[in-house]
């Protein structure tokens, strides 16, 4: 007596997108979760120092020059990382420092991408002497150490804003 079985289609498990493929990957190196972790508060920080930091970081408080963090002797909780010589608050001050830190970095990265995008453009397109120029110049600025390279230009021009950029 033979018995007829049902036979059942088990569907196939649905194909991952490539970015949850990614995220899948990522969430168990514990080391890339507290980094990306750290990135993004950093970034929250700086996008919103106007609305997170306590004090505007031109304010000088007088009646607290270099004043220590509150976790030392003669700190206090309303400078929480202390004041500089002048009496400016330092948490304030790193908030709104981190804020131009990232607007820097971000003009540099799209600087950068269109200079090397017109270069590659106009060496591939014309090719030969024009090509062989313009990867001359590429490897030398490869070859050159990029920090010290910086501190050269630091040195002659000096600090600030306006020659970062």
């Amino acid at each position: 007596m033979s018995q007829i079985t049902e036979n059942k289609v088990v569907a196939a498990p649905v194909p991952m997108t490539p970015l949850q493929e990614f995220w899948h990957y990522f969430k168990r190196n514990k080391g890339a979760v507290v980094g990306l972790a750290y990135v993004v508060v950093m970034i929250i920080i700086a996008v919103f120092a106007n609305f997170l930091a306590p004090y505007n970081p031109a304010d000088q408080f007088r009646d607290a020059l270099l004043a220590p963090p509150f976790w030392q002797e003669g700190g206090s909780v309303s400078h929480l990382l202390g004041t500089d010589d002048v009496g400016r608050d330092i948490l304030s001050r790193l908030m709104y420092g981190a804020r131009l830190s990232l607007l820097v970095g971000c003009l540099v990265v799209v600087l950068s991408l269109i200079l090397g995008v017109v270069l590659g453009l106009v060496s591939g397109y014309f090719g030969g002497v024009v090509d062989s120029v313009i990867m001359r110049v590429v490897d030398i600025m490869l070859a050159l150490p990029s920090l010290l390279l910086a501190l050269v230009l630091v040195a002659i021009f000096g600090p600030s804003i306006v020659n970062a950029s």
